[in-house]
């Protein structure tokens, strides 16, 4: 079993090198705030290499009291424990929103959400029709360092009409004309999850040992009501590199035709999400070439798409196209694949999303950018990779923040939207100028601190 934390406070000091401050007021929007802050702590917390006390270390961060889940399965399909609890708890807890005079708010508003089993309460963002978005902000005076680690949210997109899509993260470096935004789509997932962040645009020059605001946005529209929760800022420690993983949908026949052979020129693995019921079809990859590629190191994970998206049947029926996905991948030696699944059409709530997590660890979603440790591995996030232009971008970010971008591609012909094979080809050789690592479902899970194997 791994220990409850993985990486201690004492390791994450230098993120306080200031004393950490926050202004409920507001001066204007991206504007510093020259006013004395109220702070977090009397006294400043040390100089970087500096040695803390543990009253000092708490001073930092907020009191965490998140726990592993050790969960057993009867079902011999199941993994061994629920990913969510175990990885959730990566890294540290920044700010539990149960002191909301930390942060004001430039639209929209700010209240007491949802309380929590282990005691506190989430928050809630409201914007009405006149705000078009909830638009909230911390600050910090003296700036803080965050360029060595990345953040992540819990969210609950909530329900109905004032169901949020969007999520923004804002880091004002050291101000809004030098900062970084971090978009997460969250229309595929109904229910709580959380949301890994990665840069997705830059502006001016940023930078992030210098941060002087955190902001979320929760973007609804003119003439429209949103109103979500969120919890659990967290942050973790950025790897060492960046990378790619390539993700391919629906095993269609043009993947092993086309984009297998290039990818093999560069030794590039990838990860095949498989419709077992359509691997007889002639327009599919069927097992005998799914296994070619898997010697060729490629994990080979489930894909059980029907005609609807999952959250469209009941739990039942859910659970049957998800172990029947799995039992086919092990009974045609794709075992080590079957851990991981790419949820069809980008489709998951609440049933889907503690079912996958049943039977798999990661789950790849829909997305925006690229993202570091995994806090929430049932929704990692892919960017659309027919989208040459974008996909580039997020490679770039990928590599200049350390992170892992995750591709999805699906049919390599052309047509429509999707791109032909010398478009795909260009995607390969940038990722090759970047010397980005290219890995699998399976090494992004092999990196994970908290994963006890």
């Amino acid at each position: 079993m791994s220990p409850r934390k993985p990486y201690s406070r004492r390791a994450f000091l230098h993120l306080g090198a200031v004393t950490l401050a926050g202004a409920a007021g507001c001066t204007g929007r991206g504007e510093t705030n020259t006013s004395t802050p109220t702070p977090l702590v009397d006294t400043p917390a040390p100089a970087v290499g500096a040695t803390a006390t543990d009253e000092t270390e708490t001073q930092l961060f907020v009191e965490d009291d998140c726990e592993l889940d050790e969960t057993e399965f009867d079902d011999p399909l199941a993994v061994g424990f629920d990913s969510r609890h175990r990885l959730g708890c990566q890294g540290l807890l920044f700010d539990d929103f149960n002191d909301l005079g930390r942060w004001g708010t430039y639209d929209g508003s700010i209240d007491v959400g949802t309380p929590r089993v282990a005691g506190g309460y989430a928050a809630q963002l409201s914007a009405s029709a006149d705000d078009q978005r909830a638009w909230v902000y911390r600050r910090f005076d003296e700036g803080i360092d965050l360029s060595e680690y990345d953040l992540s949210l819990g969210v609950h997109s909530g329900t109905g009409s004032t169901r949020v899509e969007q999520v923004r993260l804002q880091l004002l470096a050291p101000d809004r004309h030098n900062r970084v935004d971090m978009w997460q789509p969250i229309n595929g997932v109904k229910g709580w999850t959380r949301l890994d962040f990665g840069p997705t645009e830059e502006f001016g020059s940023p930078d992030l040992t210098d941060v002087r605001e955190i902001r979320f946005q929760t973007w609804v529209g003119q003439g429209s009501e949103g109103v979500c929760t969120i919890d659990e800022l967290r942050v973790t420690p950025k790897l060492d590199e960046g990378g790619v993983i390539l993700t391919f949908d629906d095993i269609a026949l043009s993947q092993y035709e086309k984009a297998f052979p290039i990818m093999q020129e560069y030794g590039y693995p990838g990860v095949a999400g498989a419709i077992p019921w359509l691997s007889e079809d002639a327009d599919r990859i069927d097992v005998e070439r799914l296994t070619e590629m898997q010697e060729a190191g490629w994990d080979i994970v489930s894909h059980p798409q029907a005609p609807h998206p999952l959250p469209s049947y009941s739990a039942a029926e859910q659970e049957g196209l998800i172990c029947e996905t799995k039992q086919w991948l092990i009974d045609n030696g794709f075992e080590s694949g079957s851990r991981f699944i790419i949820f069809p059409y980008g489709k998951a709530d609440e049933t889907t999303l503690d079912l996958s997590a049943k039977y798999h660890h990661l789950g790849f979603l829909g997305g925006r950018g690229a993202s570091g440790l995994i806090t929430g591995p049932m929704t990692v996030s892919r960017v659309n990779g027919d989208d040459l232009e974008t996909t580039d971008h997020i490679l770039r970010m990928a590599k200049k923040y350390r992170q892992i971008a995750v591709v999805m591609f699906h049919t390599l012909d052309g047509g429509g939207s999707r791109i032909t094979s010398a478009e795909f080809r260009k995607t390969m050789e940038r990722i090759d100028e970047l010397g980005l690592r290219v890995l699998t479902a399976s090494d992004l899970w092999k990196m994970q601190p908290a994963v006890a194997e």
